[in-house]
């Protein structure tokens, strides 16, 4: 028999654990309580959030029957009202009270990243596990964890591969108590499909899962309400007054408000420069550099035109305050370039101006925005898309055009951006200013006279249908004719749609489709015929990818079957080049000849193994049309080959630059492959045909997330923590998560250029939340074997 001290030491060693735990508990369940929590959440959210009361409406909300009943909720408040804190309150409820774990879902990869770092301190104090899914990131199945419960924070398609899966394996309802979802207004987006697919299953299937939405800009509330059969809760409340106006040409009006609708009232006349005809300067002038301001602009190459002109019209006095502060920010910038650095930021942000678009890497855009809340810029020329989760208060909001790209803007988009003027904790009031031509006033006053647009359903706009039948049949939700129809009676599409259109020959023409491409098969059972997926349909459900896309995949990989390459990752990085970004990067024909030509032998071999040679080349160079097919496989290897020059470790700045497309394109690209190589390592596990295909892309898996080198890889897995930063920890000492974990805040502060208090507070924790974890795991897995030796006998 095994020996009778190990087996006593494992039940000592339990019983300690459990008197631990106990004490823990009591610790926390102390008489005080807050919202059903233990007293020291209150105490944990003023910490780290600074925020020593709830509002009134959150203590409303919080004591909702709907919640006491957990009921589905769906709140909506302007912006800036407080909702976030909110849900954080009722995943800690989950976790602490029911002992159940949470999913959060946040519409970009970006958010998700600044959420699951915000959230670690709370983990760490609260002995729960944040895991984030998002881009390359992610474990399908989950890790399964026996003692501590976890909120994994999740983008819209990662939470619906996550969903599936733990349904799947019968772990949802068991282990899933709640459902957030934040923007849920993005279920009108081409996105929302996914996320009105993910939350149809989770209705139909009747699961015992609370869900709760919430948004600032929702239309058609009470028809979302029906969709997921929830209670609803709305309030005006702003922590602090906003101010509108609207400036056309040189006369600023107020919008105020009567019985009629909004009106236009004059207030004061603006003198116009020839250096500043639409006055934006002098906006921006009236409150930096002792308030901040938000300039919105319809294209990025407005952005860094605003920035400039605004920078052409202030003083070298703007340039002396935070100077030092200033130039330690462009040396974070140039190290996340690799010694790299923005002409335009370089001359912007010594005036404590910078702009931010999607032309940025994810690195660049989160460093000016920590420099934005520490007050080290106090102005940002920004697109439309950071009035979208990214909590950047400013005093002032403008609106440089009542254009968002060269789209009229909605009601939804402009009280999005105006909800960024005036934060709570960050000034007393805010004020909004939409700059506007005369001929655009009378489409002003439509604008702020309408009502708030509706979020209608995506499943036909985005073709989903087809998707959708394969994953309700793949996860046994439904199997016949009848079932697929009472299934689509519980998604949005239907309760919204009119059904003008001929919903069950649009059903029945979307099965018919998936029978004749082979993803659906039926099969007889008894009396009655019954659907079941083909292995491409279970394929394409396991990757999470449409059957368009998991046809292609196939035929990929059964090219690769035969005659992959191996004497390089050329072939490899075309497997999992992502379709999704073929139609955003343009091909230049001249950089692709160029960069095709310098190819050396095995990596010709690998475009002749696709399905590209000489010929292929020159066709497309003298314009001549190509099959759909080989236009495809042209266009797809172009991406490859921007990947390739990644993956050989060359920056994105200089891989940008040889392509000629913006650096936050490349890093888009890189971030989307890691993805999507996920799904493809999934796809090959389900098909065993391609199993050893599988074990390949996964040996890729953590360098293509970050495309570093391996002494910097543990400093990447923390959350937001991107190249130029790890290289920062790195020279500083901090070699590896022990270290940072055991770090002090402000030893690291000083230590690391341009590193907010609060940011380095939130590193330490996320390194000490991960090595819990990863310490956690480890216990379990030796605990399993150990009690798999008890009883065991020895010879």
């Amino acid at each position: 028999m095994v020996s009778k001290n190990i087996t006593e030491q494992l039940k000592a060693n339990n019983g300690e654990k459990c008197a631990v735990r106990q004490e823990k508990s009591n610790v926390l369940r102390i008489s005080e309580e807050f919202f059903g929590l233990p007293y020291k959440v209150k105490l944990l959210i003023s910490k780290y959030k600074g925020i020593p009361d709830l509002y009134a409406w959150q203590k409303e909300c919080l004591n909702l029957e709907a919640i006491k009943k957990r009921k589905n909720l769906i709140y909506a408040l302007p912006t800036s009202g407080g909702k976030t804190l909110v849900a954080e309150i009722l995943m800690f409820r989950e976790m602490l009270i029911h002992e159940k774990n949470v999913i959060f879902i946040l519409p970009y990869v970006s958010i998700v990243q600044e959420k699951v770092r915000a959230l670690s301190p709370f983990g760490v104090e609260l002995n729960f596990v944040v895991e984030e899914y998002a881009g390359g990131k992610g474990v399908f199945p989950p890790v399964k964890r026996r003692r501590k419960r976890i909120i994994y924070v999740a983008t819209i398609e990662k939470a619906s591969g996550l969903v599936n899966n733990l349904y799947e394996t019968g772990r949802l309802e068991e282990e899933i108590g709640l459902i957030v979802i934040d923007e849920l207004h993005l279920i009108g987006e081409p996105r929302g499909a996914i996320l009105e697919a993910t939350l149809t299953k989770i209705m139909y299937a009747n699961l015992q899962i609370h869900i709760v939405g919430m948004s600032a800009t929702i239309g058609n509330l009470l028809q979302l309400a029906t969709f997921l059969n929830a209670e609803v809760f709305t309030h005006n409340f702003r922590p602090v007054e906003l101010t509108e106006y609207v400036k056309c040409e040189s006369q600023v009006y107020s919008i105020t408000s009567d019985l009629e609708g909004k009106k236009l009232t004059p207030l004061r006349q603006v003198k116009l420069q020839p250096n500043d005809p639409d006055f934006v300067a002098g906006l921006v002038r009236e409150v930096i550099p002792d308030y901040s301001c938000l300039v919105f602009c319809a294209s990025k190459k407005n952005c860094e035109n605003v920035a400039l002109l605004i920078c052409r019209t202030l003083n070298e006095s703007f340039q002396e305050p935070k100077k030092d502060i200033r130039h330690a920010l462009l040396r974070a910038l140039a190290e996340e370039g690799n010694g790299d650095i923005c002409k335009i930021l370089k001359q912007t942000i010594p005036f404590g101006v910078a702009y931010h678009h999607s032309g940025l890497t994810i690195a660049e855009r989160k460093l000016l925005e920590e420099a934005f809340c520490s007050n080290t810029i106090c102005c940002i020329c920004c697109t439309s898309t950071l009035a979208a989760g990214v909590n950047l208060p400013a005093k002032r909001v403008i609106i440089r055009s009542p254009y968002v790209g060269n789209k009229f803007i909605t009601l939804s988009q402009y009280k999005q951006m105006i909800g960024r003027a005036g934060r709570a904790g960050f000034n007393e009031d805010g004020e909004s200013f939409l700059l506007c031509q005369k001929n655009d006033a009378l489409k002003i006053m439509t604008l702020l006279n309408s009502q708030i647009n509706s979020c209608d359903s995506q499943l036909k706009e985005t073709n989903a249908f087809p998707s959708l039948i394969l994953s309700a049949v793949g996860l046994g939700l439904v199997s016949s004719p009848d079932d697929i129809k009472l299934f689509f009676n519980n998604t949005l599409f239907h309760a919204q749609n009119d059904l003008d259109a001929d919903f069950d020959g649009f059903l029945e023409k979307s099965i018919k489709d998936l029978l004749d491409v082979g993803a659906l098969q039926t099969k007889k059972h008894g009396d009655m015929s019954v659907y079941q997926l083909s292995d491409l349909g279970r394929g394409a459900v396991k990757a999470n990818i449409t059957i368009d896309d998991a046809k292609v995949l196939y035929a990929d990989l059964k090219i690769a079957l035969k005659c992959v390459s191996l004497s390089n990752y050329l072939h490899r990085l075309y497997l999992i080049t992502p379709y999704s970004m073929a139609c955003q990067i343009p091909i230049n024909k001249d950089i692709y000849f160029n960069v095709y030509m310098a190819l050396d032998t095995e990596e010709l071999n690998v475009a002749k193994i696709i399905g590209i040679d000489d010929g292929c080349i020159m066709k497309f160079m003298s314009g001549r049309k190509s099959t759909d097919n080989v236009s495809h496989i042209m266009h797809r290897f172009y991406l490859t080959l921007i990947l390739h020059k990644l993956w050989m470790n060359r920056n994105v700045w200089e891989v940008g630059s040889l392509f000629n497309i913006p650096r936050g394109l490349v890093h888009s690209l890189l971030t989307s492959a890691a993805s999507f190589n996920s799904s493809v390592i999934r796809f090959c596990e389900e098909l065993t045909q391609f199993s050893s295909i599988a074990v390949l892309l996964k040996e890729m898996s953590e360098r293509l997330v970050h495309c570093c080198s391996a002494e910097l890889l543990p400093l990447m897995e923390l959350p937001s923590v991107k190249l130029g930063r790890a290289k920062q920890l790195l020279r500083a000492g901090y070699k590896n998560l022990q270290l940072i974990a055991r770090s002090d805040v402000n030893s690291m502060v000083r230590a690391i250029d341009h590193l907010p208090k609060r940011v380095a507070c939130q590193i330490i924790a996320a390194a000490k939340l991960l090595l819990l974890a990863k310490a956690e795991l480890l216990q379990e897995e030796a605990e399993q074997v150990l009690e798999g030796l008890e009883g065991m006998k020895l010879y």
